[in-house]
């Protein structure tokens, strides 16, 4: 049987910026801010989508507290009751009021923590936690080690101004795209108001981020984070936002006030939403290769993918699926779903994944009699001149041996002539 050469069906498969479903391009020029130090992370990917001055150490203020809620849930569940503790601090700080010795749940003390930033409770979970502030601050510190983050330092779980208490705007960035993948974090933030049904009392606190739910277009709407302010550190705001599946987060540092930093955040978020998409870069049953079979009633199989690929990317980007480390030949009978080899899938030319191929379909075994004839079929020229030359050399050799068969031939002797008698008359 002739055998199929491997042939790459599926080259490279584009994702237009049609797939888009706002207006804008995805190379529209970055916005302008007046923040010292900006980014913008995708929370999936990790993206960097833009920078300013974003590796700049800078105060974070209340910002801190995302590093606390992520610490203190690491540690303990939502349903832990801590018992307050007496709080002084100073008249301009943020406070939920607690009373010393009143009994609240850890999840009512972050709620309170990260809306309106109060400070009592963020101590309290500091305490309570790790028993003492310092343990609880080395706690925070190990994380952001465990996070990779290199410029962010913390000297306490409030936010309050110190020399060594810095981050940057990308590491920062980077907290908030983990305290977005923690669900009760993300449902909590994204709330303008909650009564707390934990403590003395019941309390209902107020969301003090200003761009909360501001809607975007294309349907992304802001859906966090936290704010920050102290007179050293100026305004700064951690912000978040979803649109088709996509989440991006960004930081604003030092800025000058409420106004600049949510028009700031309001500009980069709306900005940033349009970039990426969330597409299924690689289907089911997409054919890759042909695989060549011998003995079959085919000469080759589709090489398929078997499982669909849903991925975050830039708008407009290009998907290449290659395939690689391929099986050189099936022998049949094949079944379906029998692996054949991989597949890179590749991003504008990175190599982001490697997904298995398998066979498409069954293919049957031939018959020998269709083997046979499909063999003469295939060869018939060469099968024919092999039978003439087989018949050409069986007439020479008959030929040969009837010609050593014949008698001899003898020599021809005359018969002897009796003389004739004259009789004379007399």
């Amino acid at each position: 049987m002739s055998r199929a050469p491997l042939k790459t069906l599926t080259a490279a498969v584009s994702i237009a910026a049609a797939l888009a479903t706002g207006t804008t391009s995805a190379h529209a020029a970055e916005p302008s801010v007046i923040a010292p130090s900006a980014a913008v992370i995708e929370t999936t990917t990790g993206t960097v989508l833009y920078e300013k001055n974003a590796d700049q150490q800078r105060g974070m203020a209340s910002t801190t507290k995302l590093m606390t809620a992520l610490t203190a849930l690491d540690e303990k569940p939502l349903s832990t009751v801590y018992t307050a503790i007496d709080y002084g601090g100073s008249a301009a700080e943020t406070r939920l009021g607690l009373i010393g010795g009143e009994k609240m749940t850890l999840a009512d003390l972050v709620r309170a923590m990260m809306l309106p930033s109060a400070n009592d409770a963020a101590q309290t979970i500091a305490i309570r936690s790790a028993g003492t502030k310092a343990k609880f601050v080395a706690q925070m510190n190990a994380k952001a080690k465990e996070l990779g983050l290199t410029r962010t330092h913390f000297t306490n779980s409030i936010g309050l101004d110190a020399p060594t208490h810095r981050t940057t705007a990308l590491e920062l960035a980077k907290i908030g795209a983990a305290a977005h993948e923690n669900p009760f974090l993300r449902a909590t933030v994204k709330r303008s108001r909650i009564t707390l049904a934990s403590g003395a009392m019941p309390r209902t606190i107020v969301n003090r981020n200003g761009v909360l739910g501001l809607k975007l277009g294309g349907g992304a709407v802001v859906d966090g984070m936290k704010t920050g302010h102290t007179t050293a550190a100026g305004y700064s705001l951690v912000g978040s936002a979803t649109r088709g599946g996509v989440s991006i987060v960004s930081v604003v540092l030092g800025e000058p006030s409420e106004a600049a930093r949510d028009a700031d955040s309001a500009k980069l978020l709306r900005w940033a939403s349009r970039l990426m998409v969330r597409d299924e870069i690689v289907k089911a049953a997409d054919p890759v290769a042909n695989v060549p079979v011998s003995k079959g009633k085919a000469e080759a199989v589709k090489a398929i993918t078997p499982e669909s690929v849903r991925r975050v990317i830039a708008r407009g980007a290009e998907v290449e699926l290659t395939p690689v480390a391929m099986s050189p030949g099936l022998e049949a009978p094949v079944r379906a779903g029998v692996p054949v080899g991989t597949a890179q899938v590749r991003v504008n030319g990175e190599l982001v994944e490697t997904v298995p191929l398998v066979t498409a379909s069954a293919i049957e075994r031939q018959s020998t009699l269709a083997a046979i004839a499909e063999w003469f079929g295939d060869h018939w020229k060469g099968a024919l001149l092999s039978l003439l030359l087989v018949l050409g050399g069986t007439l020479l050799i008959v030929g040969g041996l009837r010609s050593g068969r014949r008698a001899p031939t003898r020599p021809r002797t005359s018969a002897p002539v009796e003389p004739t008698e004259r009789t004379t008359a007399p």
